[in-house]
């Protein structure tokens, strides 16, 4: 059935590319070369069978049924408007589907009581309305009522194999869940030459770290789809995650030979070279994967730390596709610094002040990556033309230490005895209202204390000595 589906898709396509279109389809093959083009993700072929189902079959249930489908893609609201302008007083299975579909969301009684009464009501005849149905309980978050009813819901399937991997591929959004195993068991049972149900099978024993199962349900796949790149990019993660190294990186250039703008296996590729040490292979991969997906986070700081010289080019690029926020900036530049790449850090930090404003927030994290670069002048500048009085959040005192630690480093020490004393006598009389603060707030008064203790005693201390109280 699926190479007819297949094929009369194909034809369809073949004529719509020649401009030469047959009138002579009727509305049961549309309404299949439309079901065929979601299942392979071709919304061009989709909308062109809805166009020509319309014009041809303008009064047919069945292709009514498919617009309101198409607009299910679209959102509740333009499918609620849809299924009110047609009211059927006999509806179908589908049509009550999506009925249901557009009303949502429900509490959950109230879900689970139209889920019932619709498997009273109807069987589920076809393919594309299980797979509506299964498409309705995601939608619902209804999947543990599926999994608890799925004897009930399967006698009223006419083809429960459908049915079996509509609620196995549901498993693909719960990485961790094997509930799926034997449903799967049970389909390649039932149909041994079936690629997706062991391509599947092997994708869910992987995300559940069954990666030796996975590979022997990958020998199934690979029999009869030997150059299928999702496969053999399974099959590389799993070499990966088993520390087979050379090999996952055979099956990642197999597919990358296959397809090689696919962008997982390159990405996992990337892993592969970094875990065997081969640098150059590493930077080639991250630029190539970069200029692939531009807005990829991890990829921008892997960029900044493997091209430090293209540092500006990099972010305007990265920032030419995606918006602007500071608390992610923040983020960024706090693994950078945490994975020890400072310069790279402040790199980002200074490029993204010329080109955006930064908050209080952000120039103290400016402050504080100035401070760890050994930039102390332009610390102690940049803090005097832009921190006139903060006031300071919990989160945010550790900067006082820090502040303290710049005028120290600069030899300021009567300025910084008289910051440790403002300071001191600041927090002393703040209330600390919760465990976090109190423990900041404690730390910090440690370190004024000793700087205080230090400049008191030797007024014009050594570096050394410095290095032993400062951050």
């Amino acid at each position: 059935m699926d190479n007819q589906l297949e094929k009369l898709y194909n034809k369809f396509r073949d004529e719509l590319a020649g401009n030469d279109i047959s009138i002579y389809y009727d509305e049961g093959d549309l309404a299949d070369i439309f079901d065929y083009a979601g299942d392979v993700h071709d919304d061009y072929i989709r909308l062109e069978a809805l166009l020509l189902g319309n014009r041809l079959f303008p009064d047919s249930e069945i292709m009514l049924e498919r617009r309101a489908i198409w607009l299910a893609g679209m959102g509740n609201e333009p499918l609620r408007q849809f299924i009110l302008d047609h009211p059927r007083s006999n509806p179908s299975v589908m049509w009550e589907i999506l009925r249901i579909r557009a009303n949502a969301p429900y509490p959950a009684d109230d879900a689970i009581r139209e889920l019932e009464s619709l498997l009273e009501r109807f069987r589920l005849d076809d393919d594309e309305s299980i797979i509506q149905f299964a498409a309705l309980v995601r939608h619902l978050e209804q999947e543990e009522w599926l999994a608890a009813n799925i004897d009930r819901v399967r006698d009223r399937c006419e083809y429960a194999p459908t049915l079996l991997f509509e609620i196995a591929r549901m498993a693909e959004n719960r990485p961790q869940s094997t509930s799926a195993l034997p449903l799967l068991e049970e389909l390649t049972e039932l149909d041994p030459f079936n690629t997706d149900y062991w391509g599947l099978m092997a994708e869910l024993q992987s995300n559940c770290e069954q990666y030796e199962e996975s590979l022997a349900s990958l020998d199934y796949a690979k029999a009869l789809e030997p150059d299928d790149v999702e496969l053999l990019t399974i099959e590389g993660y799993n070499y990966l995650k088993l520390n087979r190294i050379d090999e996952a990186i055979n099956a990642f250039q197999h597919a990358l030979s296959v397809d090689s703008e696919y962008f997982i296996a390159r990405r996992n590729l990337l892993e592969a070279y970094r875990l065997k040490g081969d640098t150059q292979k590493c930077a080639e991969l991250v630029r190539g994967l970069f200029q692939a997906d531009p807005s990829d986070t991890s990829l921008l700081c892997e960029m900044l730390t493997t091209f430090p010289d293209e540092a500006a080019d990099t972010l305007s690029h990265y920032y030419a596709n995606t918006d602007a926020d500071e608390n992610e900036v923040i983020v960024h530049v706090s693994e950078l610094f945490r994975t020890g790449n400072e310069a790279a850090a402040l790199g980002y930090l200074r490029w993204y002040q010329s080109a955006y404003t930064l908050s209080t927030q952000g120039k103290m994290v400016f402050i504080e990556l100035l401070y760890h670069n050994g930039c102390y002048r332009e610390a102690y500048d940049y803090m005097i033309d832009n921190l006139k009085s903060p006031v300071l959040t919990p989160a945010e005192l550790p900067i006082i230490a820090v502040i303290v630690s710049i005028l120290l480093k600069l030899h300021v020490y009567d300025e910084a005895l008289h910051f440790c004393n403002t300071w001191l006598e600041k927090l002393h009389s703040t209330a600390t209202g919760h465990n976090s603060y109190h423990l900041i707030n404690r730390g910090l008064r440690d370190i004024l204390t000793d700087i205080r203790q230090l400049l008191t005693v030797t007024p014009t201390p050594s570096d050394e000595q410095i290095n032993r109280v400062a951050l």
